[in-house]
């Protein structure tokens, strides 16, 4: 993702790390910093906190899905409910990467970049996850998403996330995201356009420098800064709901790496 007003921001606060401020009221009972973003991306792995990704796979064929107890194709999976295009899964912008918790959960993360949001919404299934969260919170049109989908355990349905990356920058104050499983189970993507200093949260120009992620009930569940190396933040005592986020927090992260593949 390219983040415009990190170049302003950094002329501004060049003497002090910058960190983003979220909105008024809330606070996060956790902060974790990101290893493992930046540098070479052979053998790549992130981490924070308590959670860890495998080895960042890229441009995949085959992979063997942690949650599940057979070896498979993955365009079968990112298929299973019609959701993409055989062209779609073909481009070569894809990443995939297992995460497990602490408390033994399991998850699999399948990325896909630089795409219409009109080859996602494809599917012939109006009932699919994907044309679900477009009927209920709208998906726009744009030519530049980025497209996750999140395998909790033995789910065969996935979350979704459809970011519209352009949207996101462009119009930061405005633009929402969704990560949703259905339309009553999902969270919202605030772009952060402010960050913090001595004298209170200070706007940026323009821009975004990562995401606030906020519940239904509109609190503040999580965070993530993609300003430098990255940091994540959790609002969360919830061990199911905190290991979901951070698949969702360590896709967004390698989002950046993700592009510059092209």
């Amino acid at each position: 993702m390219r983040l415009f007003a990190v170049l302003v921001a950094l002329a501004v606060f060049s003497c002090t790390p910058m960190q983003p401020a979220f909105t008024a009221g809330s606070s996060m009972t956790e902060s974790h910093p990101v290893k493992g973003r930046m540098g070479l991306l052979i053998n790549q792995k992130l981490s924070f906190g308590e959670y860890q990704t495998s080895r960042v796979q890229r441009s995949w064929t085959r992979t063997d899905r942690s949650s599940m107890p057979l070896r498979t194709n993955v365009l079968f999976w990112l298929l299973y409910d019609k959701t993409l295009s055989l062209e779609s899964t073909g481009k070569l912008q894809n990443l995939h990467f297992t995460m497990r918790s602490p408390q033994g959960q399991a998850a699999d993360v399948y990325a896909t970049s630089v795409f219409s949001s009109e080859e996602i919404l494809a599917s012939g299934n109006p009932n699919s996850g994907i044309n679900v969260l477009n009927r209920v919170f709208g998906a726009g049109d744009s030519q530049n998403v980025y497209y996750l989908q999140v395998y909790l355990d033995n789910q065969e349905k996935p979350w979704h996330l459809m970011l519209d990356n352009q949207a996101s920058q462009m119009q930061a104050k405005s633009y929402r995201g969704v990560f949703a499983f259905d339309d009553n189970q999902y969270y919202t993507l605030v772009p952060l356009t402010k960050v913090a200093s001595k004298s209170g949260p200070k706007s940026i120009l323009m821009g975004s420098v990562g995401f606030e992620i906020k519940d239904p009930q509109g609190k503040t569940v999580a965070g993530v800064s993609l300003i430098d190396q990255g940091q994540v933040y959790f609002n969360t005592a919830d061990p199911g709901e905190k290991f979901l986020l951070a698949n969702l927090a360590a896709a967004l992260l390698l989002q950046e790496n993700l592009e510059a593949q092209s």
